[in-house]
Order: C-alpha cells, then sequence, then structure tokens
C-alpha cells in the first residue's frame, strides 16, 4: 500500500505578511526581521513564470467554459449544513443548536494520522467571519489503496472551537460602541499523532477603501478616519473588510479509538482580547463579554512541559504559505497591489512558483517565483492564466505539476497541467457547478466549487471546497486521468 500523503494545498484565505513560518504569522510572537535576520529575496521578474497554452475552445461565457469533462473524477458531501437561528434576534439564545447548523462554512483544511484524515472548516450562523464564528471538523478512514474514505455518522463533527462571543448575524454596519463580532480562524499543523489547531481571535469592524488595512497582516493600532467607514459603501470604493487582531490560542487534537478528541485544554499565547479597542483616532469600542472557556484558559507559558516538547516538535505542515518579506505580500509588478490567495508549486527544476489572485485586478492569476524555500518572493506579475478567488496546484510522482482556476462567479473549474511547470498545454473542465445557498454577508446565493484544497493518497488527488460557501465538497482525482 502506498502510505505516501502529500498535501499540495494553498492554506486558508490570509496570506503571510512577512518571510516566516505561517505559524508564527498566526500567533501573537511572530518575529520581526532585523538587519542580522533580513530576508533574502528572489531578483525581481517582468515575464510571467508560467505560460498557458489556452484552448481554442476555451470561452468564459458558457457554461464548463466549453471544454472538455476531465475523466474519472467523483463528487461526494462531506457536510451539508441546517439553518441556524442562533441569533437572539431570531429567537435563539446565542448558542449553537448542533453541530449540523450554520449555513456559512468556507476555509477548510487538512490534517493527516495514518490512514484518517480530519477536514477542518469554519462555520458561522449565516455570514463570512461573523460574531460566533466556530471551527469545525470531521473524520475520515482511508480504504487500504487511498481510493475511499469513511466518513462516518455526520453527528460525529466536532466543534474543536467554540465560540468566542455569542452566535449572531454580522450587521451590515458596524455602528455598535460595544465588541460583540468576535469570530476565529485558524490554522492546522500536526507533530507525531498530535493536530495543533492553533486560532486567533478575529474581528471585522468597519471597511475600507485602502487595501493597506484590509486583510493580512490584521489591524492592531488605529485606521485613519478617512480610510474607515463604517457601513459598507462600494460606490465609494469602502468594500474591503477591517481586520483586526485581537489574541491567540493553541490547542492540541489527536484520533483516539477512531474518534477525534481532545489531547489538552486551550492555552492563550500572551493575551485575550482587550477591554478596549482604539477602532480609528476618534472612535473607541469596549469589548462585551467574551466564552468563559478562554476567559478562563491559562496562558502558554504555564502549560506544562509535554505540551511545549509538542510545540517544538518538527510540524507536518499541511498547507504550503508562499513566504514574503515583511509588507510585500500584496504587491504586484504592475502596482495592482491587491493580491490575496494563493496556491504554491515546486517545478521539477526545483524552482518555487506562487499563483495568486488579485482582488483589484480580478480577471487573471499572478505569479512569482523564487530559486528554493528559503527565500522570499518579489512581486508578481500577471499572468495569461484566467481566473480568480482561490486556486490549487500540486505535482504528480513523475514531477508533472497541475493548476486547478476558477472564474469570478466560482461556477466553473479548469484543471492545467505541465510537464516542465512552465508550460501548461494540457487544460479540461475539471468541475461545473451551479448551488443556490443561503444568502449571507459575503456569501452570496450563487456559486459553486471555490476555494480549494488538496493533498495526494495512493493513486489519487482528493480536492476539498466549499460550495458557495455553505456546503462542503470533495472531489476524487485519479492520476489515470492526466494520461
Amino acid at each position: 500500500m502506498n502510505k505516501t500523503l502529500l498535501a499540495l494545498s494553498a492554506s486558508v484565505a490570509v496570506a503571510l505578511g512577512s518571510c516566516q513560518s505561517k505559524d508564527a504569522d498566526k500567533t501573537a510572537s511572530a518575529p520581526t526581521a532585523s538587519a542580522a535576520t533580513a530576508p533574502v529575496i528572489a531578483p525581481e521578474i517582468s515575464e510571467p513564470p508560467v505560460i498557458w497554452n489556452v484552448p481554442e475552445a476555451f470561452d468564459t461565457s458558457k457554461d464548463g467554459f466549453g471544454l472538455e469533462q476531465f475523466p474519472g473524477t467523483e463528487l461526494s458531501f462531506i457536510y451539508e449544513p441546517i439553518i441556524s437561528h442562533a441569533d437572539p434576534a431570531e429567537g435563539g439564545d446565542g448558542k449553537y443548536e448542533s453541530v449540523m447548523h450554520g449555513t456559512y462554512n468556507h476555509h477548510q483544511q487538512f490534517a493527516l494520522i495514518d490512514d484518517y484524515v480530519v477536514v477542518f472548516w469554519t462555520n458561522h450562523v449565516r455570514d463570512e467571519n461573523g460574531p460566533g464564528q466556530r471551527i469545525l471538523a470531521r473524520l475520515g478512514k482511508f480504504n487500504e489503496d487511498g481510493s475511499q474514505i469513511d466518513w462516518g455518522r455526520p453527528e460525529d463533527i466536532v466543534e474543536v472551537a467554540q465560540p468566542v462571543q455569542a452566535a449572531r448575524l454580522r450587521p451590515a454596519a458596524d455602528t455598535d460602541s460595544v465588541i460583540t463580532g468576535i469570530f476565529m480562524d485558524d490554522i492546522v499543523t500536526q507533530v507525531g499523532d498530535q493536530i495543533l489547531v492553533k486560532c486567533r481571535f478575529m474581528l471585522c469592524d468597519g471597511w475600507t477603501n485602502n487595501m493597506k488595512y484590509h486583510g493580512s497582516p490584521p489591524n492592531t493600532a488605529p485606521v485613519p478616519d478617512e480610510f474607515y467607514s463604517q457601513p459598507r459603501i462600494p460606490e465609494k470604493n469602502y468594500r474591503y473588510d477591517i481586520y483586526w487582531y485581537l489574541g491567540s490560542f493553541v490547542r492540541t487534537w489527536t484520533v483516539k479509538d477512531g474518534k477525534l478528541v481532545a489531547s489538552s485544554e486551550p492555552y492563550i499565547y500572551d493575551h485575550l482580547p482587550p477591554k478596549e479597542l482604539q477602532v480609528t483616532p476618534t472612535i473607541l469600542k469596549t469589548m462585551g463579554p467574551i466564552n468563559e472557556l478562554y476567559a478562563n484558559a491559562k496562558f502558554l507559558k504555564d502549560a506544562p512541559e509535554s505540551f511545549h516538547a509538542i510545540l517544538r516538535g518538527e510540524p507536518k505542515v499541511f498547507n504550503r504559505s508562499p513566504k514574503y518579506a515583511p509588507g510585500t505580500n500584496k504587491l504586484a509588478a504592475d502596482g495592482k497591489n491587491g493580491l490575496a490567495h494563493y496556491t504554491e508549486f515546486i517545478r521539477p527544476d526545483g524552482k518555487y512558483v506562487v499563483m495568486r489572485d488579485n482582488l483589484v485586478d480580478p480577471t487573471n492569476y499572478y505569479a512569482s517565483i523564487k530559486n528554493n524555500a528559503d527565500e522570499c518572493y518579489p512581486p508578481a506579475v500577471r499572468t495569461n492564466f484566467f481566473g480568480a478567488a482561490m486556486p490549487v496546484s500540486g505535482e504528480l510522482p513523475d514531477g508533472t505539476v497541475w493548476f486547478v482556476g476558477s472564474d469570478t462567479k466560482r461556477e466553473n473549474a479548469y484543471i492545467t497541467w505541465s510537464k516542465d511547470g512552465i508550460h501548461f498545454d494540457k487544460t479540461k473542465l475539471l468541475i461545473h457547478l451551479k448551488f443556490k445557498g443561503v444568502p449571507g454577508l459575503n456569501a452570496p446565493t450563487g456559486g459553486g466549487a471555490q476555494y480549494f484544497q488538496a493533498l495526494t493518497r495512493g493513486n489519487y488527488i482528493w480536492i476539498v471546497f466549499s460550495v458557495s460557501k455553505q456546503n462542503i465538497g470533495l472531489l476524487k482525482v485519479p492520476f489515470s486521468s492526466f494520461d
């Protein structure tokens, strides 16, 4: 049996802001580059490091892009949620009814222990990064040749990170003077049989017209008033969420007797959400109550030595993260500095390539190249690869590089592949899927497969994705279909 497990995918939708590990970026203890540790940046490029041979039949106006279907794929769903009315405004008590409730589901990740695979994702009542967003996980078990996964019962899905504050709908305008909107995101790593779920306490408050205050790194200092708006005003370009970092914690999980179980309590890295937050120089907000699980949690410095030994262990990171020098992760060579989601692959010649979408040019992917894992990427160059949103890529055992991109409607995804990782000369339709979901903030009713993550097992690529940010889907792709 082929026991090789290789993570191939991009990570959650937050790019790194410095040439350091993603785990450091997701905690409060991120190192700062100094003269002695200045990052080595790869040479700047003027031409894209990848070239797509656009199929003659390719037509973005057609369902399925007018492409021939990639053969042999199998589609399934591992999470199909129930509408939640946890919000007190809808008669709820601020608590989720069950692990099956909450129609916003996104930011999926993998972890692997022997024959088990764990899929993690963010879950909310209805909105993206809304109050009380939590982390769910489902455990599956591979069969011997890696061709099937037994996911057990839906009711065995686990809440691996409880909400920080009460579950509520996310307001369209952040006018409240009391903060009740804390959500969490996570990064999953593994040391031995211990899965480390590292979560950030995050807040979306206000909307900005300046990419500097959107995304990564999240804000910890006041945003200038001229770049802050309480309501979203797209016509004035106040359309980007303003993210705030409020602290972080870590907890370990493992598989025991065929179940996913907590193997530690949560430990706070260095601080809890503050009592007050200076949002802008003229707006001060106070903190609402937070979950007692976190309010009463021990700090990491007080964790036992056995826990620290796990943190010091060599991690298996299941989501590749591109490295950037501080403040450069959004930069494009053409000055359209809105780079966001990403995927990274290694060419047969050993060079690393990152592919990015661009929020201010959402028509084509951008790419950058570096010589080795230790270098930081230079600004990316616009390619002729069509697409937007989170792509995914990876390598087959023979070195072939594959790449999956999708359209802005997120209803169509194509797969293209290359023997040298430079010239992508074969392309087919991977999936065409239309889904009408429950509407929410940053979670429109339409769309299909999006925000792909992938790994290999045996002779198959397994691609997990959200469907219109509601269901969690899974696509099995056989190696043999690339012949």
